[in-house]
């Protein structure tokens, strides 16, 4: 391998790395503030599930609206990816601490799908 097709695949690893680190940070910030929400309004627990998704969409929307807003082109793909990594994140965290039971992975698969490929759309296309 040459030099600058190493170099030219570490700026594609660095991008997705980068991306995927803000949107997980963003999707533990946004549980956060959902636990907050929950316990001072005094929510039902079973709210939490769909906080929770819609923390996880947020964070799958970030990382491609980074991802996209970096790479400039192939906004699908490249939330696609994104959301693809999250969702490998999820599962690894979801296996280490023994909750690992498949019961709502639809539902997160759509969900980050979505979400990362709409990020990475919006962010390829969004103007300076």
């Amino acid at each position: 391998m040459s030099v600058k097709y190493k170099s030219e695949l570490m700026k594609r690893i660095n991008t997705y790395i980068f991306s995927t680190v803000l949107g997980a940070g963003f999707s533990v910030g946004m549980i956060f503030l959902s636990a907050l929400l929950m316990y001072s309004l005094q929510f039902p627990l079973y709210t939490a599930g769909y906080f929770s998704l819609f923390s996880f969409g947020c964070g799958a929307m970030l990382s491609g609206f980074v991802s996209g807003r970096i790479k400039r082109h192939g906004g699908l793909k490249t939330g696609f990816r994104c959301a693809v990594i999250l969702l490998v994140l999820c599962a690894v965290g979801a296996a280490v601490s023994g909750n690992f039971d498949g019961s709502s992975a639809a539902a997160k698969i759509c969900t980050a799908v979505i979400c990362g490929c709409a990020g990475g759309v919006l962010g390829v296309n969004k103007r300076v």
